[in-house]
């Protein structure tokens, strides 16, 4: 279901993990964005997010986001300081929601 997850290094651990937590139709949805996804994914790497599997655990929405709609939503930040507040906190991700 979303073993394209596999494909920037999740292992299965951390797959049961999304999976255990998730609905069906939440990961039938990731699934079906996955490149979004992995968009996302790999910008959060890049500027220094950590806890991305807890991310995709508990606050898979964000991953439903285009990546267009994602970084809409990040530019309102100091993106830094906002980094710095998820990898203490993986909720503070949720304020993006806030701005449109």
């Amino acid at each position: 279901m979303i073993d394209f997850l596999k494909e920037i290094n999740f292992n299965d651990e951390d797959i049961k993990k999304i999976v255990e937590y998730n609905t069906k139709s939440t990961l039938d949805n990731l699934s079906c964005n996955n490149i979004n996804c992995l968009k996302i994914i790999n910008y959060l790497k890049e500027i220094g997010v950590k806890n991305i599997v807890d991310l995709l655990t508990y606050e898979i929405d964000v991953f439903l986001l285009t990546f267009t709609d994602f970084i809409k939503k990040i530019r309102f930040f100091n993106v830094p300081v906002f980094v710095d507040a998820i990898n203490d906190d993986y909720s503070v991700i949720r304020e993006i929601y806030n701005f449109d």
